[in-house]
């Protein structure tokens, strides 16, 4: 069995597609003993026959992509996401929980260093009071050529733009906790019924639901990995220079200034920060790019 899909992730265990039928795999034990950073849905394998309908992994393939973090308990590790994917769909909401930015940074930072496309989603709009004002900070993403598909599960507004955008793609799901990633896959496939919980009413957030990641298939070559939420995200094996090459809209002011190593924070002369002063860049998005500089610096 060569080039099956990796649809879940356990102990030592992985769900294998292939052909038209899942099977159940055996990890070996030089794997398994680094399976997070080894080993994530959206993977190809080999694998071989042990005996019924079980198999074992024999070896995993190249990765096209790879969405990736530190490992919350060693930041030296690598924790794999998902792997192999053409788009990543950060979705967010607007009040409960409420957007996050500096989130949404972190995630397309690593959605583009991992070579997917990223793409926003905003969930539970039919909450916004002030739909153009509730979306505002989000343009800037627009002008960055990110697609922002604003939707609800609830009404099913706009499902079929999020359809449209991933159909015939391998993606992601991902995003802070309670923001409704498995109430949207349901919404865009009910045969699913993942299994949801309705918001806390003392928190005005979602209980989260979603306790591993795993691929689903959608039909017409959609398949869509949905993953467990994330309050905090960190940056695998990020750079000074490579956290300044994440920020594109820096690249062409950088040309102007005065020092080709500028690293735009303290030096004078520097033209993004010019630009950030004009409001030709977000202030926003400078303020993130200050924070992750200062994170890199003290690691």
């Amino acid at each position: 069995m060569e080039g099956a899909i990796v649809i879940a992730v356990s102990s030592a265990r992985c769900r294998l597609f292939f052909d038209g039928r899942e099977v159940d795999c055996v990890v070996p034990s030089e794997i398994a003993r680094r399976q997070r950073s080894a080993l994530a849905v959206g993977d190809r394998v080999v694998a071989e026959p042990v005996e019924g309908n079980l198999w074992r992994l024999v070896s995993i393939l190249p990765r096209r992509t790879v969405l990736s973090r530190p490992d919350p308990f060693n930041p030296r590790v690598e924790r794999l996401i998902a792997a192999n994917i053409d788009i990543a769909v950060n979705v967010v909401s607007i009040k409960a929980p409420p957007l996050k930015p500096r989130l949404i940074d972190r995630f397309l930072i690593a959605i583009q260093r991992g070579g997917a496309r990223p793409a926003i989603c905003v969930n539970k709009i039919d909450l916004a009071d002030d739909r153009e004002a509730a979306l505002q900070p989000l343009r800037v993403y627009e002008r960055l050529g990110v697609p922002v598909v604003a939707c609800s599960t609830r009404s099913g507004e706009r499902i079929d733009a999020l359809r449209a955008l991933i159909e015939g793609k391998t993606c992601v799901f991902v995003g802070h906790s309670g923001v409704g990633k498995s109430s949207i896959l349901n919404a865009l496939d009910a045969r699913l019924r993942l299994a949801t919980a309705d918001v806390q009413k003392k928190r005005g957030t979602g209980r989260h639901t979603t306790t591993a990641s795993t691929l689903f298939d959608l039909g017409a070559e959609t398949y869509v990995i949905d993953t467990p939420g994330i309050r905090e995200f960190g940056l695998w094996d990020i750079t000074p220079e490579s956290l300044r090459e994440a920020f594109p809209e820096f690249q062409e002011a950088a040309e102007s200034c005065r020092f080709n190593d500028c690293t735009h924070l303290h030096e004078p002369d520097c033209e993004v920060k010019k630009r950030v002063e004009r409001g030709e860049i977000s202030p926003a998005r400078y303020e993130t790019y200050v924070r992750l500089a200062d994170d890199v610096a003290r690691k």
